[in-house]
């Protein structure tokens, strides 16, 4: 077929037509646009003088609430770190010991008051590789700033249970290793040895002993060593929960400055650099600086909470069915294949502190497992005004024992009411049921007949329950035995 010149520029000419890109758009070369920050000024294109100031507070304020996730662990081990010097004048290479089990006083993220803590906090960029001189009977770990696993003590640790001397070797270290240590190489300067000591035939004094033979020195000193101090806290209250607002960030600026910049954190000091928190620099911010940090801190905070109490992790529940939850969702190292774990370790960091091996490992009869709720069987918030059962079945699969603690869930502390009384065990003298179950009742009012076996809640106040297994026995994991959820009553 023949077409003429004129009629082929006309096809080509519709063709192009059909294919160009207008030459305007006005909805985004002039005028306003819509977005989900509210109307955007443009002109020719670019954004004007005061959308592109309120595009950078938006920026830094979406990076700030980022980074307060990013912080949790390494706030928590700083808040905890100058509650222990602040409250109860424990400095580095000091052992703290509750020398009883511990109440609602001390504010500590999920402490609990069935077994006996002890807690050394060490400054390997001060003193070099470090001694820690453990002694049989002391179980834990010791974890560096960001709660990763640096050794256990125990059974899961090279001790195997029987003590030892362990040295800790700071980030930069390269010497060698003298012989009749185990060495465990930190990635940070600071670093927390959290021991515990289970209670036997109710003698609380052998459990406390046991811990204050806790040694620390550094290396250097191991010909002579110097005594170690060990607190005994007694009573006296603490309060080790990272603040709230703006003084977060203050805590985070003296983690940043004191460790070392790992590969995996780089963008993180990127985002918090143009809100003056810079490495090796004064944190000096303007009033801008300040407002954005402030209000990420109040937003940071609800995200973070919402990661660890309504998490949308595929490993999270525990039991399918009802909403008990795992505490620890992620891997001790923090790492999973293509990725490092930012979500599952604040959904454990929000709300706990320390983080072992122990406490996921599924071997029988040995270590810890954790299970929490924050919402009875509708679905529904527990709540501190209203009543609550829960029914634990017999034959609960626990070696040693089980406990239920309640928490208050803004501190993530053990309740503070006025029985100081934040939870039940097997250890306690409660009421049972005919066939071995035992109920556990919670809210503002004690049942009538069942007083021991009863935790007093606060109305206003939200709450939830952690229940633990020590010595968890093969019906736990194999789940034939199963915690339901927690019921309200009326």
């Amino acid at each position: 077929m023949h077409f003429k010149p004129l009629a082929i520029v006309c096809v080509v000419s519709v063709v192009l037509s059909a294919c160009a890109v207008p030459s305007s758009d006005t909805s985004q070369m002039d005028g306003q646009l819509q977005t989900r920050i509210g109307n955007i000024g443009i002109q020719n294109g670019y954004p004007d003088n005061d959308a592109v100031r309120r595009l950078y507070d938006e920026m830094d304020f979406q990076r700030a609430c980022q980074a307060y996730i990013w912080a949790t662990p390494a706030v928590a081990m700083e808040a905890l770190r100058r509650a222990n010097r602040r409250d109860w004048d424990v400095d580095y290479n000091t052992v703290s010991v509750v020398d009883n089990y511990t109440t609602p006083a001390v504010k500590a993220l999920t402490g609990n008051n069935t077994t006996i803590y002890a807690a050394v906090f060490i400054d390997l960029n001060r003193d070099g590789p470090v001694v820690v001189d453990s002694p049989a009977g002391a179980y834990g770990v010791i974890d560096d700033a960001w709660q990763r696993p640096v050794v256990e003590m125990g059974p899961f640790g090279p001790d195997k249970g029987k003590g030892g001397k362990f040295l800790l070797l700071p980030p930069a270290f390269n010497g060698t290793v003298p012989a009749g240590y185990l060495a465990a190489h930190s990635k940070t300067n600071l670093v927390m040895y959290l021991a515990r000591a289970f209670v036997r035939d109710n003698d609380v004094k052998a459990a406390v002993n046991t811990l204050t033979e806790i040694r620390v020195y550094p290396l250097a000193r191991a010909s002579n060593p110097p005594p170690t101090r060990v607190a005994r806290a007694g009573t006296r209250p603490l309060d080790s929960i990272a603040p709230r607002g703006f003084e977060y960030w203050e805590l985070l600026e003296s983690v940043i400055d004191r460790e070392p910049v790992e590969p995996r954190d780089r963008f993180f000091y990127a985002m918090l650099k143009p809100l003056g928190i810079e490495k090796g620099k004064p944190f000096e911010p303007d009033a801008r600086q300040k407002q954005i940090l402030t209000e990420a801190a109040q937003v940071g905070f609800l995200m973070a909470q919402t990661l660890s109490m309504a998490p949308r992790l595929a490993n999270a529940s525990s039991y399918p069915g009802t909403h008990w939850e795992w505490v620890l969702t992620l891997n001790p190292d923090q790492e999973a294949a293509n990725y490092s774990q930012l979500d599952e370790r604040t959904d454990y960091t929000f709300e706990a502190i320390t983080i072992a091996e122990g406490m996921v490992k599924p071997i029988v009869g040995v270590g810890s497992q954790y299970m929490s709720t924050a919402k009875d069987n509708d679905g529904r918030w527990l709540d501190g005004g209203k009543q609550y059962i829960l029914h634990v079945p017999a034959n609960v699969p626990a070696k040693e024992f089980w406990a239920v603690t309640v928490y208050d869930n803004l501190t993530r502390s053990m309740v503070v009411t006025d029985t100081m009384k934040a939870g039940v065990s097997s250890k306690d003298k409660l009421q049972m049921e005919a066939d071995g179950s035992v109920d556990i009742y919670f809210g503002p009012q004690a049942p009538a007949a069942v007083r021991s076996n009863w935790v007093k809640t606060l109305p206003g106040q939200g709450w939830f329950a952690y229940f633990r297994w020590y010595g968890p026995t093969q019906p736990f994991f194999d789940k034939t035995w199963a915690l339901p959820d927690i019921v309200e009553s009326h």
